[in-house]
């Protein structure tokens, strides 16, 4: 006997979307696997903390210029730089990604690769000389930022994408100060700046910004199920990397799942991380970024 038509139709229907979802799972699984693998190399004990001008910091920033290098439509470029700090000198370096869409008009979007080493006067952890991982700070923002850069590859949108990993972070924001008063003609006017630090502890689907005040109006973040935008209760813009950019007049803007009990401690690990909250932090971005006017 023959299958009535509208069964078809609804097992056709179910098909396709059990497919979606097949599909939608798999591409979650492959993005879960490559933020827990960016995350565990930086936060690693073989790297000791990433300290800035350390050479765990140039291991870090070669694997994150690897990372790039991958990408057929990311050119790679290194800044390297020096800054002092209570009178001893450090020698450090950005690492750049750039797509180019030939707009007249740049995203920025960073994060901070460096951490506190074993420990030192920033350190929460009083007493310890042992490694600062830093997992969530901020190895989660590279990863996330990484991740990004894999997807605006594909989804290219108006903009020219600028993914920026800076080092001196810890010790005074050197590495962001250096890019913005060190910036090539070729980047093309910043639109917006974006800034991860501390992405990997998603509780309550709340995403956290500080932005310069000119520009709340116009963000626009949308709230889904998954994330949740919420301005921070903390006025940090001229206390993160986004200050920089506040100073030229610069749209400027950093997300954060905020502070917790381990944060600049030696219990800042991998084991921590909501890895499935950072890929429901990326989709709300990636969206949000492709529709930003």
């Amino acid at each position: 006997m023959a299958t009535p038509f509208f069964i078809m139709k609804k097992t056709t229907a179910f098909c396709l979307l059990s497919l979606v979802a097949i599909v939608s799972n798999s591409q979650d699984s492959t993005q879960y696997s490559y933020l827990q693998e960016v995350v565990s190399f930086l936060a690693s004990d073989s790297l000791q903390g990433r300290a800035a001008g350390s050479n765990y910091e140039t291991i870090a920033a070669d694997y994150i210029y690897d990372e790039f290098k991958k990408n057929k439509h990311c050119k790679v470029y290194r800044q390297k730089f020096h800054f002092s700090h209570d009178s001893t000198d450090y020698n450090s370096q950005n690492i750049i990604g750039f797509i180019n869409n030939r707009s007249k008009k740049t995203i920025v979007i960073s994060a901070h690769y460096d951490h506190l080493g074993t420990g030192g006067e920033l350190s929460h952890s009083k007493g310890s000389n042992e490694v600062h991982n830093g997992a969530d700070d901020n190895a989660s923002g590279v990863a996330l930022m990484l991740n990004l850069s894999q997807e605006l590859s594909i989804n290219k949108g108006e903009y020219n994408y600028l993914f920026l990993a800076h080092s001196g972070h810890e010790l005074g924001l050197h590495g962001s100060k250096y890019f913005i008063e060190n910036l090539k003609r070729k980047y093309k006017k910043i639109h917006l700046f974006m800034n991860f630090d501390m992405m990997g502890r998603l509780t309550e689907n709340k995403l956290y910004y500080d932005a310069s005040f000119d520009i709340l109006d116009s963000l626009n973040f949308q709230s889904t199920d998954q994330i949740k935008f919420s301005k921070s209760i903390y006025d940090r813009i001229n206390t993160l990397d986004s200050k920089w950019f506040v100073v030229k007049n610069i749209p400027s803007v950093t997300l954060s799942t905020g502070r917790h009990i381990d944060y600049h401690k030696v219990s800042d690990d991998v084991r921590f991380i909501n890895f499935n909250g950072m890929i429901e932090i990326k989709k709300s971005l990636l969206s949000w970024i492709l529709s930003y006017p």
